[in-house]
C-alpha cells in the first residue's frame, strides 16, 4: 500500500470507496451535486495547483486526502476528502496522507491549509492537532461541518 497521486483510472474504484465512506458517515455519496469535485479531480484539484491522492489495497482504494487552493494570492488551501477505511485505522495511514498533503502545501509555498469537519472525526481531529491544526472561526458554508481548523505552514516545521 502505497500513497500515490490520483489519475483517472482510479475514478471507478474512488467512487466506491466514497459510497462506503459516507454511507459509514450517515450520508448518501452525491458525486452529480454535492461531491461533484470528485468527478472532477484533475479541474478542481491538480490544474489550480492542488493535489489528490489515494492509497489502495491491491486495487480497491482503502484512503484519500485532497489539497485544493482556496486562495491563490493570499496562498491558502484547504484539506479535501480525507479519509481512510476504518479496518484499516490503526496502520499510520492517516498520518501518512495528512503528511503528504501538508509537505505538498509546504512544497507550494503555501501559508496556510484550512479543513472543516465534524465532531464525530475523532481519529481525524487527533491527526490534525497532531500536525498543529487549531480551530478557527467557519470559513464556508458547508452545512455538515461543525469544526473548522487551520495549520500555519510557515510556522509549522515538523508534522
Amino acid at each position: 500500500m502505497k500513497i500515490r497521486q490520483y489519475n483517472d483510472s482510479d475514478q471507478e474504484a474512488l467512487e466506491k470507496f466514497m459510497e462506503v465512506m459516507y454511507a459509514f458517515r450517515g450520508l448518501t455519496f452525491d458525486p452529480d451535486h454535492l461531491h461533484l469535485d470528485l468527478r472532477r479531480i484533475p479541474s478542481t484539484y491538480q490544474e489550480p495547483g492542488g493535489q489528490f491522492w489515494i492509497i489502495a489495497d491491491n486495487d480497491a482504494v482503502i484512503g484519500t486526502v485532497g489539497v485544493k487552493i482556496l486562495d491563490s494570492h493570499e496562498r491558502i488551501g484547504e484539506i479535501k476528502r480525507f479519509f481512510v477505511l476504518s479496518e484499516y485505522h490503526g496502520r499510520g495511514l492517516g498520518r501518512e496522507l495528512m503528511g503528504t498533503a501538508i509537505n505538498f502545501a509546504r512544497e507550494r509555498n503555501l501559508k496556510k491549509i484550512r479543513l472543516d469537519t465534524g465532531r464525530q472525526a475523532i481519529k481525524a481531529l487527533s491527526i490534525f492537532r497532531k500536525y498543529g491544526f487549531y480551530e478557527i472561526q467557519r470559513y464556508n458554508d458547508n452545512e455538515h461541518a461543525e469544526i473548522f481548523m487551520e495549520l500555519d505552514i510557515e510556522a509549522k516545521i515538523e508534522g
